[in-house]
């Protein structure tokens, strides 16, 4: 685990916290994220505008899943104590607009949720402000209206460079109007990809029966609040059990060592993003595998479901901590790779990379598997490599006519119960002879 957090601003669109009941996503997700919230700086999470409840936003399904976190706080901070209080997170819960549509921007407009979001770009703070958006854009759409229009265009340009974005689909009709309005901001919206969550791959980690043993039951007041899915979806058969469609915006930024928010094109738990045709810095889905064939968009989900087994085996050890102090519970091991994580080499030239000195805090045994992510690299012919099973990984470096680029990725896994696995990646460009 890294001591630096990222600095996170969550908008919903919750509307259920039972099965059944309007749609329990969001909940779902939440439940997720309290149990990663060590990783994350939370500055607030907001409710906003969502089309189950008209004219309402609802707040207080938030109070209720962060006071069920209440209930275990003290025993997941005894695993990281920068699990934050339930008192804090109470008090950062904010409410948004009960109505979208850019007829709803500009004066008398404003809500808490959009002056705690203005408020939180103000504050002196060099780190990146990551806002993740589960329903509406509208909060976000009226922090940025106010801000560029009582501020000059200098400080309005500083304070949107600190911005992230990662928008889940483009829920109600502001997504659009914020990526045209303001061409600078960092956006990431993920629209098919985002359901490889619960789509394609392995669907047996995704199940009623999964959730009942590693979730729901025996696991404490936490997991009995997450309720499981039983409804409808627009990309083919009904979903039981897990969906949290919006998961992955969080995914993304836990640091792993596999992903880099900064570059969305690197891939992640998340998913994979490229940037938009003549866009300065909004990417969008980007394909990977050839797809499942269950649905034409398939083709985006592998970029999430290829990890679904370590982050749903993360998932699983964090609903543990619940529960078991840490003498009895896993954690994730710790991969440390010699030398810089960004290299030059000629074609041609032999090189090492040495993980050996990678570890696990609870003394657990490593096994390793080293991969070429050939989606994120620029090079797609073949290479010669040796030891994709040990510490230590040697390859050559191919023939190329321009400079290309190569990520070799580490994946680390503990023999703990349930198996955690921390990443390594190196990105070595490749040069003519």
């Amino acid at each position: 685990m890294t001591n630096a957090q990222i600095r996170l601003i969550v908008l919903t669109d919750i509307s259920s916290l039972q099965t059944g009941f309007k749609e329990p996503d969001d909940t779902q997700s939440l439940v997720r994220l309290l149990l990663y919230a060590n990783e994350f700086e939370i500055e607030s999470l907001i409710a906003t505008c969502t089309n189950h409840w008209s004219g309402e936003v609802k707040p207080d399904y938030i109070r209720a899943i962060v006071k069920e976190y209440g209930k275990v706080c003290t025993q997941l901070q005894a695993h990281d104590p920068r699990y934050p209080s339930e008192e804090y997170l109470l008090s950062v819960i904010k409410s948004g607009n009960s109505d979208d549509g850019p007829e709803f921007i500009g004066d008398g407009h404003d809500t808490e949720g959009s002056e705690w979001i203005l408020q939180a770009m103000e504050n002196e703070d060099e780190r990146p402000l990551w806002v993740i958006i589960w329903g509406g854009t509208m909060e976000l759409a009226q922090a940025l209206w106010k801000a560029e229009h009582t501020r000059s265009r200098q400080e309005f340009l500083r304070l949107i460079a600190r911005l992230r974005i990662f928008s889940i689909v483009d829920q109600n009709r502001l997504g659009s109007w914020v990526r045209d309005h303001y061409p600078e901001l960092f956006y990431i919206r993920s629209f098919s990809t985002t359901r490889g969550i619960y789509k394609g791959g392995d669907t047996s980690l995704v199940t009623d029966e999964w959730l009942l043993q590693h979730v729901t039951e025996g696991h404490g007041p936490l997991g009995a609040a997450y309720p499981k899915y039983d409804g409808g979806d627009i990309f083919g058969k009904g979903v039981k059990g897990i969906k949290e469609g919006d998961t992955p915006s969080f995914l993304y930024l836990i640091p792993n060592g596999l992903s880099n928010p900064e570059r969305p094109d690197w891939g992640g738990w998340g998913g994979r993003y490229e940037l938009g045709k003549g866009a300065l810095r909004h990417y969008f889905d980007s394909k990977e595998f050839q797809g499942t064939g269950e649905h034409e968009d398939s083709i985006y989900w592998s970029s999430v479901y290829r990890w679904r087994d370590a982050f749903q085996r993360s998932f699983q050890a964090r609903m543990d901590w619940c529960v078991l102090p840490p003498d009895q519970a896993n954690h994730e091991p710790v991969v440390v790779i010699q030398g810089d994580r960004e290299l030059e080499a000629i074609s041609g030239n032999t090189i090492l990379l040495d993980a050996s000195s990678s570890y696990d805090p609870d003394g657990d045994d490593l096994t390793y598997e080293w991969f070429i992510y050939r989606e994120a690299g620029s090079f797609k012919g073949d290479i010669a490599f040796q030891g994709e099973k040990t510490s230590k990984f040697t390859f050559v470096a191919p023939k190329v006519e321009a400079p290309e680029t190569i990520h070799i990725v580490l994946a680390a896994t503990d023999t703990g119960n349930p198996p955690l696995t921390s990443y390594g990646r190196v990105i070595v460009t490749i040069h003519p002879q």
